[in-house]
């Protein structure tokens, strides 16, 4: 009883372990200003994004225009009265840009897969504790 409850925890653990990983080395996508009315579609690693659209919203959410991108990533949309970028490439990523405001950097990857792994940790013990605890 003992070595298949162990054999399930630790299956469980590895799998567990494993899930997050896969999204948290996946590659982010960001909207860089390049200069007013030009933009750049990159993922975190500075490649471009060649399959986004890009669409452009007013002050009240209108949209006032919509593209894809060239195959550098670069995106021009009329400045006057430009709010929000929201670029989606139909493959699951999306990024929003504030016209005037800095690009949103990347999380570094080191310290997020090590609190993400850390949190695992935590919840396995006190998994493993509340069993441990069980069987006494």
């Amino acid at each position: 009883m003992k070595s298949r409850l162990f054999v399930t925890t630790s299956i469980l653990f590895v799998f567990l372990l494993l899930l997050p990983a896969s999204t948290v080395f996946a590659h982010m996508m960001l909207i860089e200003p390049v200069e007013e009315g030009k933009v750049q579609v990159v993922f975190d690693d500075g490649s471009p994004n060649r399959h986004a659209e890009v669409v452009v919203f007013d002050e009240d959410e209108n949209e006032m225009a919509r593209g894809d991108v060239d195959r550098q990533g670069y995106f021009s949309y009329p400045a006057e009265g430009a709010v929000m970028l929201v670029a989606d490439d139909g493959f699951g990523h999306r990024a929003e840009y504030l016209v005037g405001e800095d690009a949103p950097q990347a999380l570094p990857r080191v310290p997020t897969v090590g609190a993400v792994l850390a949190g695992f940790l935590l919840i396995a013990g006190i998994f493993h504790y509340r069993v441990r605890k069980r069987m006494m």
